[in-house]
């Protein structure tokens, strides 16, 4: 980011910005649940086309992130929407983690496709333990 997107705008910027944020961290929200449902379906096309208005949403918000982070005290306006904005962050981790995994069962899959021994792609059981695997893992785990 330039500096010129650091500074501080003029006050009628701000308060802008600080009334349109709830409505973009709504948009943020179903945005990332659009983009949740089109991974769980491995539609690539929806996930693709959701990027560049998701990608705005948070151009937005971070700039004014960092207009706030230089305010004492920080806006009320903005404190108000922590709360939504780290369920947002959670919810962007969730869906990194979903394509992560699909990316890794694709891997396998060529890998078995092309006879290469593929490691297994489940290191952790279903309660969320390392998964107990014995050959290339089993040195790790010692």
């Amino acid at each position: 980011m330039s500096d010129d997107l650091l500074a501080l705008p003029p006050d009628d910027v701000l308060q802008e910005a600080l009334q349109a944020a709830p409505s973009q961290v709504q948009r943020l929200a179903e945005l990332l649940e659009q983009e949740f449902q089109a991974l769980k379906q491995r539609d690539l096309a929806a996930f693709e086309s959701l990027q560049p208005q998701k990608n705005e949403e948070l151009e937005n918000l971070s700039r004014l992130a960092q207009w706030c982070s230089q305010m004492q005290p920080v806006p009320a306006a903005w404190q108000g929407l922590r709360e939504s904005l780290v369920q947002r962050r959670e919810d962007h981790l969730r869906n990194i983690q979903l394509l992560q995994r699909q990316l890794e069962a694709v891997r396998g899959a060529l890998q078995a496709l092309q006879g290469e021994s593929a490691t297994p792609t489940d290191l952790y059981d279903r309660s969320g333990h390392l998964a107990r695997r014995y050959g290339a893992w089993s040195h790790h785990l010692a």
